[in-house]
């Protein structure tokens, strides 16, 4: 909108003055303000003057607004092509969260100015073109501010800085081109409709996060969004329609809904964030082909949805925990997805796969201690190399009585040990595979197949069935009565796909045991965080013989703390600084709860079966001949 020119400014500013002074000595209240259209722009609307040009817009001045208790909106003001300037109005107590103090929606031109709005949701501008707004002040519990809308244009909105969330500043920013934002503090961020930028090292606390609305081809690093009060905020980073880019190192905690959403965005890398204590992690609304690697996520209610149609994206390397997780990795509305080298742990569903989870690869992950492994709706998913340990069912597919059918899954090379049940197929399950599994324990027991048509061997391969006693060369699965007629005899342990610790790479390292001579031990090496994270966790005590050890290595010296909770045997750990020096030594205790340092600061650990160090001659004057 054009500035008004000044020969009508100067008049209508007193004019303003007098009217405003007139209604705060009459109390100016009146009840709540509702434009649905041009032709409301009425008196009994608040209207007092203006002809709805550019250069006479319509101006609703001076009143304060009180709202009844069924009330949605202070002021509401949709569907208009006039031009308008609501200025000096006050919004008291529009608390309901259904509503806002403000709502302009499909609206082509309009300024806010000089208002101040106490809300539960303060101000909202939809799907509208060219609003100003100015010198306002708002008060939430909830979003002081909200835009949304379909396109580019729709974002682009002369919102100034002398506007404040709860005295705090209001960034709002579009057309931009390789700049850089960084260091700000504020109670609300948005940036649209810009390209190459750096978004850096930015905080929002109790407001109402980072909006990238139309961001393209940026770096998002280092910020913080966070709640420290329960307020009712939304998603801590949110990407509306913005495709490559990186957004790594953020830390998202505490916030009402997402940490991090991506909404309709594409071709992006999440790496290295941290996602605490929020409702959802990370979620993947109608977003495709991004890359999700090395995050954490601690406490969330779900660490990790993919959902409304999210296609083709990856997942490699993530930890999620915390007993108060109810869903680890979670694929709802999901196609052609692949979860990969995940850890989780202490998740009620470690991964869920959901009725309209189609064709995704759930690999190599480590999933341990909770209720229920993978719990699986979805049809044509390939479940592949997962460890499935210490949980009360580890595959489960849950009754859909006859709503839907769990079909075409295939389930291959996985390794179940310490659950209550390993496998639960239900009664509306068909065609689904199962081969080259390794059910440990009293197998027969644990697998219960109530489907009709479910395979039990595939191509000549059938599964591992640990204790039971195979005649004839068949195992019956019940209640089914399907049989599995290539049953595995034995396995060897170092070369089964045990979740993350089988990926590892393996080699010989040498150790001097303080005599000059040589020692040759095998190890698996965890480098990457994810890595290092599971080591032996989860580990079915029945394949530790003949399986390496774990070398754990990290970037430099440090506090290096290890815990035994979830593994069920006990571990020798020797600890190595930097330059290869043993700085430690010690026998860790089977599920023990303490934690175990080195006595000084340490790079490498080496951890072996119980006994190990004592039989190699590893003493204090120990080395490590780096890798």
């Amino acid at each position: 909108m054009k500035a008004i020119d000044r020969r009508t400014l100067i008049p209508l500013l007193l004019f303003v003055a007098v009217i405003g002074l007139t209604l705060v000595a009459s109390a100016a209240s009146r009840g709540p303000i509702s434009i649905l259209g041009n032709a409301d722009f009425v008196e009994e609307n608040g209207v007092i003057a203006g002809s709805g040009t550019e250069d006479d817009p319509y101006l609703i001045a001076g009143w304060e607004i009180e709202l009844g208790s069924d009330d949605l909106f202070g002021v509401r003001i949709e569907n208009t092509t006039a031009h308008f300037l609501l200025r000096g109005v006050q919004v008291s107590d529009a608390m309901n969260v259904a509503g806002a103090g403000i709502r302009i929606a499909f609206a082509e031109a309009g300024r806010i100015e000089a208002c101040t709005v106490t809300a539960t949701n303060a101000v909202q501008i939809i799907s509208s073109t060219g609003i100003e707004m100015a010198e306002t002040f708002i008060y939430t519990n909830g979003i002081g501010l909200q835009v949304q809308g379909d396109v580019a244009e729709e974002f682009r909105h002369p919102i100034g800085s002398s506007n404040l969330i709860n005295d705090r500043q209001l960034v709002y920013r579009y057309g931009l081109d390789g700049e850089t934002i960084s260091g700000l503090s504020a109670a609300h961020i948005t940036i649209a409709d810009s390209t190459n930028l750096t978004i850096a090292d930015n905080e929002v606390a109790n407001g109402d996060g980072i909006f990238l609305a139309f961001v393209t081809d940026s770096l998002i690093e280092g910020n913080q969004s966070y709640r420290s009060a329960p307020t009712l905020g939304g998603h801590g980073i949110h990407l509306f329609r913005s495709d490559r880019n990186t957004v790594r190192l953020n830390s998202a905690r505490n916030n009402r809904l997402a940490g991090i959403q991506l909404t309709l965005s594409s071709d992006c890398l999440i790496d290295g964030n941290e996602f605490l204590v929020n409702d959802t992690g990370l979620r993947l609304l109608a977003s495709d082909n991004n890359e999700v690697r090395l995050n954490v996520a601690f406490a969330n209610v779900a660490g990790i949805v993919l959902t409304g149609g999210a296609t083709g994206n990856t997942l490699i390397g993530n930890i999620v925990y915390h007993e108060n997780t109810k869903q680890g990795i979670a694929l709802e509305a999901a196609t052609d997805n692949v979860v990969d080298r995940n850890g989780l742990t202490d998740c009620e569903i470690g991964v869920l796969l959901e009725t309209g989870a189609q064709r995704n690869r759930i690999t190599s992950n480590s999933i341990v201690s909770g209720a229920y492994g993978i719990s699986v709706s979805g049809s044509d998913n390939d479940i592949e190399g997962n460890l499935i340990t210490q949980q009360s069912r580890g595959i489960l597919f849950p009754e859909t009585f006859t709503r839907t059918t769990t079909a075409r899954n295939t389930f291959r090379g996985n390794v179940l040990a310490d659950n209550a049940n390993h496998v639960y197929v239900n009664n509306d399950s068909e065609a689904n595979v199962f081969s080259e599994n390794v059910f440990l324990g009293e197998a027969t027991r644990m697998v219960l197949d109530y489907g009709a048509g479910n395979r039990w061997s595939d191509g000549g391969a059938g599964n591992y069935w640990g204790d039971t006693a195979i005649e004839d060369g068949v195992v019956i699965v019940y209640p089914s009565v399907s049989r599995d007629t290539n049953p595995i005899e034995t396995i060897d342990p170092a070369e089964l796909p045990v979740g993350i610790l089988g990926t590892l790479e393996r080699e010989t390292i040498r150790i001097d045991p303080g005599d000059g001579t040589e020692l040759e031990v095998l190890v698996v090496r965890a480098v990457e965080g994810y890595e290092r994270w599971a080591g032996f966790r989860g580990f079915p005590e029945d394949l530790l013989d003949g399986f390496p050890g774990v070398l754990f290595e990290f970037e430099s010296e440090g506090d290096r703390r290890f815990t035994m909770e979830t593994v069920l045997f006990d571990l020798d750990i020797a600890f190595f600084d930097a330059g290869g020096n043993l700085v430690g030594k010690t026998t860790m205790i089977a599920n023990s709860e303490d934690l175990y340092a080195a006595e000084s600061p340490a790079q490498y650990a080496l951890e072996l079966h119980p006994g190990q160090l004592e039989a190699l001659g590893i003493t204090g004057d120990a080395r490590l001949i780096l890798p």
